[in-house]
């Protein structure tokens, strides 16, 4: 992968993408806000964007993601935009800098919006009460792992959060 150069946090009034140093972009997206976009080519298993934490919370918040039973954070850009589906084409898979790190679950063509499935990281999930990705194997929300049906879980593999891996409160 070609690193581009890194830019600003992005400012959700412009219009004009931000290109941030994975090769990604952030843009517009009809009907959910803010996304993030393949700037280039990705393989099956490339790291497409590292997530850093800006603030580790004790309590979950629209935008937080769960990095452990009790402690949630908040990203930097572009993970914190980074969409939610139930096809994803990105997993997570905890990184060193306490955030989580999205990797290609499948070959993602430049121009592709990058994706994950928020029931990968949270136990309870309050971001999308209605799911509106799109996909054909839509499951209409995003209650959580706990609700997750086994075949579900086990299909994601490595890719959950790694506390979801541990008995709750171990």
């Amino acid at each position: 992968m070609t690193a581009a150069t890194e830019h600003s946090p992005v400012d959700a009034s412009k219009s004009s993408p931000a290109i941030h140093a994975n090769n990604v972009i952030i843009k517009n997206v009809d009907g959910k806000g803010r996304g993030v976009f393949a700037n280039q080519d990705f393989k099956q298993g490339d790291l497409v964007i590292v997530g850093k934490p800006l603030e580790i919370i004790k309590t979950r918040t629209m935008t937080s993601l769960q990095v452990a039973w009790d402690d949630h954070a908040e990203l930097d850009e572009p993970a914190c935009v980074t969409n939610h589906s139930c096809d994803p084409n990105t997993g997570i898979k905890n990184n060193e800098h306490g955030g989580y790190s999205f990797h290609a679950l499948r070959d993602i063509a430049a121009g592709t919006e990058i994706t994950w499935d928020y029931n990968t990281t949270e136990y309870l999930s309050i971001a999308v009460p209605s799911c509106c990705c799109g996909s054909d194997n839509c499951r209409g929300q995003t209650p959580g792992f706990k609700f997750l049906e086994e075949e579900l879980r086990s299909r994601f593999g490595d890719y959950i959060g790694g506390y979801l891996k541990e008995p709750e409160n171990a």
